[in-house]
């Protein structure tokens, strides 16, 4: 071992008799060319369970021992013999010229040698490395593949398959293990009919076989049991439906070898066992492929082939005690009726029948829906042309799974996908019938997923598809409730998201621009007329963007599925045929004439083209304009509208405004209310002016509405409460007597936002309250607004700059300062700000306050007069206040970054007039001449 440095060492081991410690197919391969005697053979006890002999199966064989080649190992240390093998592995991997019989078999005996060894040794993981390193399993591959299909000759497929089995004792040797399955399968279950074989060495292989699958599922899996057979009985099942008939029977009776393991294996509770086997949960276990399992072998039971329909009838009642099973463990055992059903059951599996009939009648009433599909699915298959199974039968499985069966949404879209790619498929005319009755029954059951498979299987709805579209609607009662279906989808995302959302909403447009061309639909779409209606204008004024020339000409120019715009004319088309349906062509008409789709399909326009069309349906068809708005209400009312809010909205809105609104319309009323706070902000301005309009005459009732509006944090809700405020105090001033402080108070929160608009009306606003009859209890709110207003006099918005000057000489007025009022009307600034400091007093924190805040404004005017007033404040409090003056310091200190050159050279001309000032001795001027010597040093 020395000489392989890649190689896992191995210790030196006493002389040992490999058979003590070996499986017996690994032992007798390294014993040599001699045979086990019989008596051996008849005490060795097979792995896997021993099935009981019942009337017309065929006996159990016993556990196959492969005769291995001539070997010169026996007597060697385990260690030798270990690094023997692995010289002989390693140099078949190697040699690139065509490998003899001898070699061949050589290369496996050497492999099975390393497995026994290592598993004696407890050196699983180095194995896997070597294994992984000369890709042993690929190797087994390739021979198996090149064993000539059409002969069993020699005993290299019986050793590969013992090789398989070995290997599978060693922990993540075997990964990738269905395409192994696949090899196995094919060089065994397709060679030729037993009569042809050697019948010796083709029933050892037969048991190698299943031995191996045996181990490799319930002894030694990869993954869990389940997943391990699912891959097995996948690879089996299609050998189930193929012409040749010996590689049925030999995939059949494999079914049957592992549905008798998985029956002992699979216990109704879970308890302890001995031994290497496993056992599990029959609750807990699942078996994804039962359904297709047990189809395919009531259909194997149709074939003339005795030892086929034997082993399938063996294979079926297996399964239905596993099934039986997981039924009583799913069942609770207080439910006496299942209890009762159960025992039922258990009668029936005790005499068994061969009538597959009643057999798939049994089974079905213990299916899960998936199962029930599967098996559907499976008939579906055996009714092809193309199919070896007996389409007569097929079809009658099909049509005995239907009744009682009651399928989920992925048990619909299941069938419905597989009968549109294979019904062109069948021409028998009894399965035609039984797929032409499905599809009105499937709709019936479950309309949506009956309504979401269609559209999943063409989102074009082409020729094909509309056939089944047809089949699905033929019944009168499935039409309105697919039609809603199609409703739905158009309400969940516009035209143009390139989403799964998105694709399905054109689809359901597509499926119903042409059910909208049948007019044997007609009587049954009115019924969903105003939610169609609604749910495509919606869609039109929601769809992308388009430009001018595509809006005015999408219905001028003849219809192209492949324009870009192709999307949008369908549902322009849609509603003209929806329209025409219900017998209102003159809208049409007017719709056409005064050009409201190019209206309606304009970013610009698409609101004055609701507007438009409002007015056009109140004077052409009130009766169905009614329907549209009630059902408008009740989408607003009770519905999250989402994407769809604002559009309806505004179709609401411009309804309500043109059939003239009443004051007494609650509905309306709860409405504008609700989206009030809505999270849009063009519903928010809509529901704002219905209840101006709805209280128009009688403002003074939304008084306690409006002071919770100004509390709002989004401003245009803010700005239309100031404007309804304003409203209020024009026609009912007495009314906010009461509440005169909280709106001044709320007014000056107002006076910093960002909006100039705001800012504008709620000035405007205060200075109207501060002439109000009752004015005499703002003059604390008057004293607060003086800094502020002075501030915003400095503004660069002259609307805003004039609306604070205004402001500030009532504030000025009310409180009696004839100076400031004088000041203020001639607009001198500087000395405002002398006159507002001279009466500081205890507002100088918050004159302090407020003009740091400034320091933040937007605009550079205000963070200037903010700078010059702080210098100012600080020049007045040298001697009060010293914390004072160095909290202006640090203000100024933050503010040296500002963005604007003239604010930042400002604030470092204040800053070296405050740092100087602390040095000026204390002879300096006092009163009126200090402050002169302060502006003449601030100015220079």
């Amino acid at each position: 071992m020395g000489q392989h440095a890649s190689r896992p060492a191995v210790q030196t081991a006493p002389r040992v008799k490999p058979q003590r410690f070996l499986p017996p197919v690994a032992a007798q391969a390294m014993a040599g060319p001699q045979q086990p005697s019989s008596s051996v053979m008849e005490e060795r006890k097979p792995s896997r369970p021993v099935e009981a002999k019942d009337e017309g199966k065929p006996p159990q064989e016993p556990t196959v021992v492969p005769p291995a080649p001539h070997s010169d190992t026996s007597r060697m240390p385990v260690c030798a013999v270990e690094r023997y093998a692995m010289d002989n592995i390693e140099a078949f991997v190697r040699r690139t010229e065509p490998q003899n019989e001898e070699q061949k078999m050589k290369f496996l005996q050497s492999i099975r040698t390393i497995c026994n060894t290592t598993a004696e040794r407890n050196t699983s993981q180095e194995l896997r490395i070597f294994c992984c390193r000369n890709d042993l399993v690929e190797n087994i591959t390739a021979l198996l593949a090149e064993e000539p299909q059409e002969k069993l000759s020699s005993e290299l497929r019986l050793q590969a398959i013992a090789t398989i089995t070995a290997l599978s004792k060693v922990e993540g040797a075997l990964e990738e293990k269905i395409p192994l399955f696949v090899v196995c399968f094919q060089s065994i279950l397709l060679l030729p009919s037993e009569q042809d074989l050697d019948t010796n060495l083709y029933s050892k292989t037969l048991r190698a076989l299943d031995e191996m699958l045996d181990t490799l599922v319930f002894t030694h899996p990869t993954t869990s049991i389940e997943e391990e057979l699912k891959n097995v009985f996948q690879v089996l099942l299609p050998f189930t439906s193929m012409q040749n008939s010996a590689a049925r029977q030999r995939a059949v009776g494999r079914i049957w070898k592992l549905s008798h393991s998985l029956v002992h294996y699979c216990q109704e509770r879970p308890h302890h066992s001995s031994g290497q086997s496993r056992s599990i949960c029959c609750g807990e276990f699942r078996l994804p492929v039962l359904g297709q399992l047990v189809g395919s072998l009531i259909l194997c039971c149709a074939f003339q082939e005795d030892k086929t329909q034997s082993c399938a009838l063996n294979a079926l009642r297996h399964l239905y005690t596993f099934i039986l099973r997981r039924s009583r463990w799913e069942a609770q055992s207080d439910e006496q009726g299942k209890q009762e059903q159960w025992e039922d059951e258990h009668e029936f599996s005790l005499s068994w029948t061969t009538n597959t009939l009643v057999i798939l009648q049994r089974f079905a009433k213990h299916f899960h829906s998936w199962e029930t599909t599967d098996l559907i699915l499976l008939a579906l298959q055996g009714m092809k042309d193309c199919s070896n199974y007996n389409t007569q039968v097929a079809s009658i499985l099909m049509a005995m799974l239907m009744v009682d069966f009651k399928p989920m949404l992925n048990d619909v879209q299941r069938i419905v996908t597989a009968i549109h790619r294979s019904r062109k498929l069948i021409t028998e005319e009894k399965a035609l019938r039984h797929i032409r009755g499905i599809f009105p029954w499937l709709a019936a059951t479950n309309p949506h997923a009956m309504t979401l498979s269609l559209l999943h299987c063409s989102p074009t709805c082409d020729k094909d598809i509309w056939e089944l579209w047809q089949l699905a609607l033929s019944s009168v009662d499935v039409v309105p409730k697919m039609v809603q279906e199609l409703l739905h989808l158009l309400e969940i995302t516009p035209l143009g998201l390139e989403t799964e959302n998105g694709t399905l909403t054109l689809a359901a447009a597509t499926a119903l621009h042409e059910l909208l061309q049948n007019l044997e639909y007609g009587p049954q779409v009115r019924l969903l007329f105003p939610e169609l209606f609604v749910a495509l204008i919606i869609q039109l004024v929601s769809s992308e963007e388009l430009g001018p020339l595509e809006a005015a000409t999408i219905r001028e120019e003849p219809f192209r599925p492949s324009a870009p715009t192709s999307a949008i004319r369908m549902v322009v088309e849609a509603v003209c045929l929806l329209l025409r349906c219900t017998e209102m062509d003159n809208l049409v008409f007017f719709m056409e004439i005064h050009d409201l789709w190019s209206q309606l399909l304009g970013a610009a326009t698409w609101r004055n083209g609701l507007h438009s069309l409002a007015k056009v349906m109140l004077r052409n068809c009130q009766g169905q304009c009614r329907r549209i708005f009630i059902h408008l209400q009740k989408l607003l009312q009770h519905h999250q509208l989402q994407w769809r809010e604002v559009p309806a909205m505004v179709l609401y809105f411009e309804m309500w405004s043109c059939q003239g609104h009443r004051e007494d319309d609650a509905c309306t009323e709860k409405i504008f209310r609700k989206y009030i706070h809505s999270e849009w902000p063009e519903s928010r301005e809509l529901a704002l002016r219905g209840l101006q309009n709805l209280y128009a005459r009688r403002m003074q009732l939304l008084l306690p509405d409006v002071l919770l509006w100004l509390h709002d944090m989004r401003t245009d809700i803010k700005l239309q409460a100031v404007c309804l405020l304003r409203g209020i105090l024009a026609q009912h001033p007495a009314s906010i007597q009461g509440v005169l402080g909280q709106l001044a108070v709320q007014l000056l929160s107002c006076f910093n936002k960002d909006n100039a608009e705001l800012r504008r009306r709620s000035m405007e606003l205060f200075a109207l309250l501060l002439e109000a009859p009752d004015r005499k209890q703002l003059l604390p709110q008057a004293e607060r607004s003086l800094l502020p207003l002075f501030i915003h006099m400095n503004e660069d918005i002259p609307s805003v700059a004039q609306a604070a000057r205004n402001a500030l000489i009532h504030a000025a007025k009310l409180l009696g300062w004839q100076q400031l009022q004088r000041l203020a009307s001639s607009a001198q600034v500087w000395m405002i700000a002398d006159c507002l400091l001279q009466k500081r007093g205890r507002v100088a924190e918050q004159y302090l306050k407020e003009a740091m805040l400034h320091l933040h404004s937007p605009q550079a005017p205000v963070r200037e007069v903010a700078v010059r007033f702080l210098g100012m404040l600080g020049r007045q409090l040298r001697n009060e206040n010293q914390e004072m003056v160095l909290d202006i310091r640090k203000a100024l200190q933050g503010a040296k970054g500002d963005s604007e050159p003239a604010v930042r050279c400002l604030v470092q001309q204040t800053l070296l007039i405050l740092c100087q000032m602390e040095d000026v001795p204390p002879t300096r001027p006092r009163g009126r001449a200090s402050r002169q010597w302060f502006r003449r040093v601030w100015r220079k």
